[in-house]
């Protein structure tokens, strides 16, 4: 590798038609990247109008934008590993199309990089996280949230990863899940995967997958290989009307933590004016739900029945000797299991045995 290229960030932009918007991305990445860039764009036989906007691209950008063609339309995985086999940059960015990236958005991602060697994907803000940009996300500078796995709407990955674990799943057909795959097996070489708060990317959510009549059929049968590879995401409800001291303290953020390290989403029930965050990671699968001290665990049940159609939960877990013989008494009409957390090696076996049976 180029001493220049360790330095360089390729940014790979799988395109299928779509001239306009590739356009709009293009020039916003001109417009807000000051960090060293070349833009690596793979063409799935667009058509050529698109083809046209290549040529032109090529032309003007003196060798900061390299045209790959496909002679078909191979999906957008397969796409992103030919740009990726081409790089041989220090930093990886997969990026659609349909974005329009912010100031600064790749200087902080690098920053966050070097500052965190065990950081090995990163993600930027985004309307696809339901974040709103503003230029004070300045404040958040060097803060970032661990994820459960990717998005690759925008997402950049440091060359010690993909030399570590490889490329895309092509397994995964013509896209979904293959991100979070990678981030899983990214996480199993010892990386993690995060957002970083100080860097905006906005998405156009679904046109990338737009004119592509089986999305939901993809969607739904890419679901059924990552979960079998993988086993499923799970919700785990932490009912914790009290801590008891700091010791116990310690130990639920420490179990709250381990959930979500292992990919699970955990919703945390406790009293209005509790406050055990700055105990637990910040990490995206980590929720919190305050409820009144007065008929607490009648307002948790409330909580969690008016969730149960849409967002099942697996397992409901409590340190409170009442509460748990209230939830095992309305298990089976809440459809999930219920345990004390006395001994959490015997919970994180349950989740994996839930994990694996759904």
């Amino acid at each position: 590798m180029e001493t220049n290229a360790k330095q360089r960030c390729d940014i790979i932009i799988p395109v299928w038609n779509h001239a306009a918007e590739t356009a709009t991305c293009v020039n916003s990445l001109k417009r807000y990247t000051s960090y060293p860039y070349r833009i690596v764009i793979v063409d799935n036989a667009s058509n050529m109008e698109t083809r046209k906007y290549f040529d032109s691209l090529k032309e003007e950008s003196a060798g900061k934008v390299v045209i790959i063609r496909n002679l078909r339309n191979e999906g957008f995985i397969k796409a992103v590993n030919r740009g990726m086999r081409f790089s041989d940059a220090g930093y990886l960015c997969i990026l659609n199309n349909d974005t329009e990236v912010k100031p600064g958005w790749l200087n902080e991602i690098i920053d966050i990089f070097r500052k965190n060697l065990d950081v090995g994907i990163v993600n930027p803000s985004s309307n696809t996280f339901c974040d709103v940009y503003s230029p004070a996300i300045k404040n958040f500078k060097g803060k970032y949230q661990e994820l459960c796995g990717a998005r690759a709407f925008a997402v950049v990955i440091k060359r010690k990863v993909v030399e570590k674990i490889g490329y895309l799943d092509e397994a995964f057909g013509m896209g979904y899940f293959d991100d979070v795959d990678y981030s899983k097996r990214a996480g199993k070489a010892g990386f993690k995967t995060v957002k970083a708060r100080a860097s905006f990317v906005y998405h156009t959510e679904s046109a990338s997958f737009s004119g592509i009549a089986e999305k939901n059929d993809i969607f739904l049968e890419n679901e059924k290989k990552f979960i079998a590879k993988w086993g499923a995401q799970l919700r785990v409800a932490y009912i914790l009307p009290s801590f008891d001291g700091e010791k116990g303290m310690d130990k639920i953020s420490s179990a709250i933590n381990r959930i979500a390290v292992l990919g699970h989403r955990a919703w945390i029930f406790t009293k209005q004016g509790n406050d055990m965050k700055p105990r637990l990671l910040d990490h995206e699968a980590i929720r919190f739900f305050y409820c009144p001290r007065i008929l607490f665990g009648f307002f948790v049940f409330c909580k969690i029945w008016k969730r149960k159609k849409k967002k099942k939960l697996a397992l409901i877990l409590t340190n409170n000797g009442g509460i748990f013989r209230l939830f095992d008494f309305f298990k089976t009409m809440l459809a999930a299991d219920v345990m004390r957390d006395s001994d959490f090696q015997s919970v994180e076996k349950k989740i994996n045995e839930l994990s694996w049976k759904i």
